[in-house]
């Protein structure tokens, strides 16, 4: 979908991949999308240093004018981000479909 741009992470969150993951969304904040999602529907994981990734994602975006959103379903994600409250920062939906259904259009060459 034009405007969304989606990185996807699988497996396990943790000091091994957290890195990769900052990376990526540097590289997916760089082309400054409408929307950035980040997929975590296949995370086993989620570390406190995954968590501090999002949230560190969520505040440079807000910064750049783009709108972060994450998706998870799986209590392996949800419960972490429960506990810490990050939950009540990020906007997570429950599947992708669902960011599709409710992100704002673009608004790239509107008069």
């Amino acid at each position: 979908m034009r405007g969304l741009a989606v990185t996807r992470v699988i497996g396990e969150v943790d000091l091994a991949g957290v890195d990769l993951i900052r990376a990526e969304l540097d590289a997916q904040l760089e082309r400054r999308p409408p929307v950035l999602v980040v997929e975590l529907s296949e995370v086993t994981v989620l570390g406190s240093l995954g968590i501090a990734a999002l949230i560190d994602g969520h505040y440079r975006a807000q910064a750049a004018g783009v709108e972060f959103v994450v998706v998870a379903s799986h209590r392996s994600v949800i419960r972490p981000l429960q506990l810490t409250e990050v939950d009540r920062l990020l906007t997570v939906f429950p599947t992708l479909d669902d960011v599709v259904a409710t992100s704002r259009p673009s608004t790239t060459g509107q008069n």
